[in-house]
């Protein structure tokens, strides 16, 4: 059973996600390029250079190896020789400007070997996770917090992969009002 309060995040997330692809312009139609989670990506496109690259800082690394208490920078641009969008996950120190932080992150139950569960599933799992883990880590209610959630999550690609089985959901916070944070959300009740 789920609680109302998660019942209302599910909500306002469906929501979101409904107003946005209603709204998207011909810039981001044109974009079939999608996150780990197979939704609209959050990377913003930075001041760019004289080359068409952006400015940015951090340790460049795969997305999926983000662990808890790391802070990043997501960049993203068109590079126009190749024609292809070019996505950017930076490490960064945590007092020092960036764009989120990871708090959180498990492994999604299934046994080796185990179908994909579906896009919705894993999103609902991955919703309902992030969600909990939320308040232990910032120290306010998600729905008082300045902070949105959004979480990486496996694709049926990566979540199937004879190898790698990638099973990890990595939840991770932002400021919705869209300035950097400056320092670690852990603990800061806000």
């Amino acid at each position: 059973m789920i609680s109302p309060a998660l019942r209302r995040l599910l909500v306002l997330v469906l929501a979101l996600a409904s107003v946005s692809a209603c709204s998207s312009d011909a810039a981001t139609e044109d974009d079939d390029s999608n996150d780990a989670t197979g939704e609209e990506s959050t990377v913003e496109e930075q001041d760019e250079d004289d080359d068409g690259i952006p400015e940015w800082t951090g340790a460049p690394l795969n997305p999926f190896d983000l662990r808890s208490g790391q802070c990043f920078n997501e960049v993203s641009w068109i590079d126009e020789t190749e024609e292809r969008r070019i996505n950017i996950t930076a490490a960064i120190d945590c007092n020092q400007p960036h764009d989120k932080e990871v708090y959180h992150e498990a492994e999604f139950p299934a046994p080796n070997g185990a179908p994909y569960p579906g896009e919705l599933k894993m999103s609902e799992w991955s919703t309902e996770l992030c969600y909990e883990a939320f308040f232990d880590f910032v120290g306010e209610e998600y729905e008082l917090s300045v902070y949105g959630i959004d979480f990486l999550q496996p694709t049926q690609e990566t979540f199937e992969h004879p190898v790698g089985r990638h099973r990890r959901v990595t939840c991770f916070l932002y400021d919705t009002s869209g300035e950097p944070l400056t320092q670690t959300a852990r603990g800061s009740a806000i």
